[in-house]
Order: C-alpha cells, then structure tokens, then sequence
C-alpha cells in the first residue's frame, strides 16, 4: 500500500512539475510573440503617420526646406566667383525660406535628375525651371507657374547657315537629354543631327568646343550667355514656348496649396516683377493664359 501510495505522490509530482515548466515556457514564449506583435504595430503606425504628414509640416518642425536648383544655368541658378549659389530661382528659394520662416538648402540638381529628385525624397521643392509638361505631370504635380520660356538657337557669330529652327536639316545641335530642348528640336527640326548630353553645362561646352553647331536652351539663359560672349549669337525668335512652375512630391495637396499661396503673394505684391527684372533686366512676359 505505501508502496503505491508513494509512487502516485512520485508520478503526480513528476506530471506537475513537468506541466508547469511547460506552462513557464508556454507563458515565455507568448510572452515574446505579444512584444513582436506589439513592435510590429508600433512601427506600422510610426510609419503611417510619417508617410501621411505633409512636408509643409516636416519643413516647419524640421525648421528647414530643401530646395532643388539648377547650378549650371545662369541666370536662373549658377556659382559666382566665391563659390556661393545665385541667380533667380535661388532668389525665389530664398522668399520661400523667409516666408516659411525656415532655413533655406539648396541642392544642386542635374536638369535630367530634376524629378527624380523629387520621387526619390531627395528634395521638398524643385526651383529649377521646369516646365510642367503632361508626361512630367503623370509623376510630380507642378504649382501654378511663376515664369514662361521658349526655345532660343545659339550659334557661333561667323555661322550664316542657320536663320531658325527651319534651317537645322542635318546639322549638328547639343542639347540636354531628356528636357524640353530635347522636346521641341525634336518636333521642330526632326532631321537634326541631335547631340544629347547628360547636363546642360555639357551640352554647352560641346558647343563651345565644336564639337556641334547649334547649342537650343531656353532663350533667357541664352540670351544671357551671348551678353556675355560676343563669339556667339542667337538666330530667330523663341519658339515651342511653355510655362515654369515649382515641381513637388505628388499626394501632398497640403504642400502644393501652401506654395499656390506663396506663388499668388509673391505676384500680387510685385515681389517676383522685382526679382524678375534683377536677373533678366526687362519685365517678364505677362502670365495670363488667354
């Protein structure tokens, strides 16, 4: 009788004891699988909620806005002799900063990187004379423009052959791959010779080496440069004419309507006329779209 008596004690204690190791794993690992899901949770929310703020409200916590330039481009965004970025898109970028009440970085941006730059996060704003062109507005949205453009030919002073766009048949023409040059030389002068190049001071600099015989940009940066090398000229009137707007990060309504707003004020209050004639020297072409 103790014998059995015994050996049920013997063989209860063994099953419990062994039922409750199992139950302190059991707790452990349910334990570890409600921290898992509890950090998982926490992340997905961080996540949201960061992917859902705007970047008006980064920019402000942030106390800064990045701003996309075109550096190669005077006098819209370039380097003068000490290094420092200017021009004027670099001026805007700046209203924008003291309107936002935030410091100002500027990135320089290739012309062909523009919206990638912009779908990659790289930037919050890109201020580099963009045209808001359909298939470009299929990526980013763009604000309501702020400046126009066309197409202006520059070639050397001694070049008599070329009188417009009409007369490029089998001439050699640099310009910047994938841009609205690109666009319109290939719609209007489809039996050119085209050269493209990665950025637009490549382009250029072919150009200035001969290594082809007409150089497209948009005519205010031409212009600019022929002032300021009487070696070259420019041939015809602007054509293929467009609008310039900001290009920003689609899905952040927020952001666009606040540089809509910044863009009204800044043309209402004739501050944009004023930085305008600073750079260009002559009032800008009338924005209204009749």
């Amino acid at each position: 009788m103790n014998l059995a008596k015994n050996l049920r004690k013997y063989f209860r204690r063994r099953f419990w004891e062994k039922n409750k190791k199992r139950s302190v794993k059991m707790k452990k690992k349910f334990s570890f699988i409600v921290v898992l899901i509890l950090i998982a949770v926490l992340t997905f929310t961080i996540a949201a909620v960061t992917q859902g703020q705007s970047i008006l409200e980064k920019v402000i916590v942030n106390k800064k806005v990045r701003v996309g330039i075109l550096t190669d481009y005077a006098p819209w965004g370039s380097r003068n002799a000490q290094g420092e970025y200017e021009g004027f898109d670099v001026d805007i970028a700046y209203s924008l900063g003291e309107a936002l009440g935030v410091d100002v970085e500027l990135i320089s941006v290739e012309a062909p990187a523009r919206v990638p730059s912009l779908v990659s996060d790289k930037i919050d704003v890109m201020i580099g004379c963009i045209t808001p062109t359909n298939e470009r507005a299929k990526i980013v949205n763009f604000t309501i423009p702020y400046a126009s453009e066309g197409l202006v030919l520059m070639v050397w002073a001694d070049n008599e052959d070329v009188k417009s766009y009409h007369d490029l048949a089998g001439k050699t023409v640099a310009i910047v791959r994938g841009g609205t040059p690109d666009v319109g030389i290939a719609k209007a002068a489809p039996d050119a010779d085209i050269i493209r190049f990665d950025t637009i001071a490549d382009a250029f600099t072919a150009f200035k080496s001969k290594k082809a015989e007409v150089f497209v940009e948009e005519e205010l940066m031409v212009y600019y440069q022929v002032a300021q090398d009487p070696r070259f000229k420019t041939v015809g009137e602007p054509f293929h004419r467009g609008l310039i707007a900001f290009g920003v990060k689609k899905n952040d309504q927020e952001w666009l309507n606040y540089l809509n707003n910044f863009l009204t004020n800044l043309r209402f209050t004739g501050e944009l006329v004023a930085i305008y004639e600073k750079w260009f020297a002559h009032k800008p072409a009338s924005l209204v779209i009749n």
